[in-house]
């Protein structure tokens, strides 16, 4: 696996979590560091610790590393081949720095005579790579100057030719603005089966079970995140066993590093694997709010539906369990927005099992909230559906039938609504809308039809 990127950007918390996590399991990646000496217009002395990656990154074991003048083809070459043997041996990961020149500004809004000065840039100018390669290949009579003129002339003619291909091409059509958000798929078409109930199962043991059967299902579906493997199994005990029936190769600890968990499972989709990740508390999905939006989103959507990311992140949410301010949040109002990834919040334990099944079975990534509360509460226990049940998302539960006002509510706030509906003397019909994207609009529709009033319950934060 090849990773480009610039000096600046290893000021970054994700550039050492993936440089720890490729070291740790000696991975087969070689991380390039193109070193110009700016991040736009600070300068490395002001980014870096001793103004060197190479320095600062020592302390990896099985990291080797290359520090290199990138303007040398020739140099650079040589790290490169070291680099791809390693990896090839599967003697861990490289990263290669190589000190290169900026010969342009960072980009078209930007004026970097501002903060360089002539001198400097004439002295990167000198470097220009192109030019110290053509020096080189000439005078050690690798090729001569009118080959070099016959490649320039080559280029430019295929540059043009592609440029004038690209203007040619006509704009995208507005009706195409939502299309590859995520994979064309009716959910309403799917019938939902009869679960041939087995026997009561709390919640979190229904996560289990559903986890154990698409493991055994799936051989490309894997499982990690902090402490899901082992003897622990989670700490709420979603993963207990899993480690011990199906080996530490799909099911395993990660480091505790949000942003490389989801970095690593989109990795690993694109690839054919089915990542199923625990986020263990909702309150730190935060660090890898990179990662989701910018990537896992929209990764369908920007390659025009030539790329899917089919994979699950696990994360439990919500109050009750005396978790205070950082193991409490609700953060499904938060991810209702974003589109390009399907959002679940189950209320029950067949709910849960049906609908994480078919979660590890979709073309498109799902964030799967589980209520902490509702782990191991009677009133969210049900009888077990058999392996086959899988329930579509996008179809609503109807709790009960009323008529005088609809509440709409999903997760732990359900069994809240039918204590306050047994406590009214209104006719209260109550609808568990189970995903949150998609929404079942019909039911909800239909339903309001028939009350002409609605209220939404859920579990929020106190702004």
């Amino acid at each position: 696996v090849y990773v480009s990127l610039g000096e600046g950007t290893t000021s970054q918390g994700d550039f050492h979590e993936a440089l720890n996590w490729a070291s740790r399991d000696k991975a087969p990646v070689i991380f390039h560091v193109e070193n110009n000496h700016y991040a736009i217009s600070v300068p490395i002395e002001n980014q870096t610790a001793g103004a060197s990656v190479y320095k600062i990154s020592a302390g990896y074991e099985n990291l080797a590393r290359f520090n290199v003048n990138g303007t040398n083809f020739f140099e650079t070459h040589l790290a490169f081949t070291k680099s791809v043997e390693r990896a090839r041996k599967g003697k861990g990961p490289s990263l290669v720095v190589s000190d290169v020149v900026r010969l342009l500004p960072h980009s078209s809004s930007d004026d970097q005579r501002k903060y360089r000065s002539d001198e400097d840039l004439d002295k990167d100018k000198i470097r220009d790579p192109l030019l110290v390669f053509v020096k080189t290949c000439i005078h050690e009579k690798i090729c001569t100057q009118k080959d070099i003129d016959k490649i320039l002339v080559a280029v430019k003619t295929q540059v043009d030719l592609d440029a004038e291909w690209a203007e040619s091409q006509s704009d995208p059509k507005p009706a195409d603005a939502f299309k590859n958000v995520v994979m064309d798929i009716n959910q309403h078409e799917i019938p939902i089966p009869n679960p041939n109930s087995g026997d009561k199962v709390v919640l979190v043991d229904a996560i289990n079970h559903a986890l154990d059967e698409e493991l055994e299902n799936n051989d490309k579906l894997v499982i990690y995140g902090q402490d899901v493997g082992g003897d622990k199994g989670g700490v709420f005990t979603a993963t207990r066993g899993l480690t011990d029936k199906y080996g530490l190769d799909r099911v395993f600890n990660s480091p505790l590093a949000e942003s490389s968990i989801i970095g690593t499972a989109i990795g690993m989709a694109t690839l054919g694997y089915r990542p199923v990740v625990e986020i263990q508390f909702g309150d730190y999905i935060w660090y890898g709010m990179m990662q989701i939006r910018n990537e896992l989103a929209t990764l369908r959507y920007r390659s025009n539906g030539k790329w899917s990311c089919p994979f699950v992140i696990r994360v439990p949410v919500g109050g009750y369990i005396h978790g205070s301010l950082c193991h409490s949040q609700s953060i499904d109002g938060y991810f209702t927005h974003l589109p390009g990834i399907y959002i679940v919040y189950p209320s029950n334990a067949a709910d849960a099992k049906g609908l994480l099944k078919m979660a590890c079975r979709m073309e498109d990534p799902v964030i799967f909230m589980e209520h902490k509360g509702l782990y191991r509460q009677g009133f969210a226990s049900s009888p077990e559906p058999d392996e086959n049940y899988l329930l579509p998302f996008g179809k609503a539960s109807i709790i009960q039938e009323g008529k005088d006002v609809t509440i709409i509510t999903w997760g732990a706030l359900v069994q809240k609504s039918i204590e306050a509906a047994h406590n009214s003397e209104l006719s209260v019909e109550i609808i568990d809308i189970r995903t949150l994207n998609p929404l079942d609009m019909g039911t909800i529709l239909t339903s309001l039809k028939k009350t002409n009033r609605t209220m939404v319950v859920h579990e929020d934060n106190m702004n």
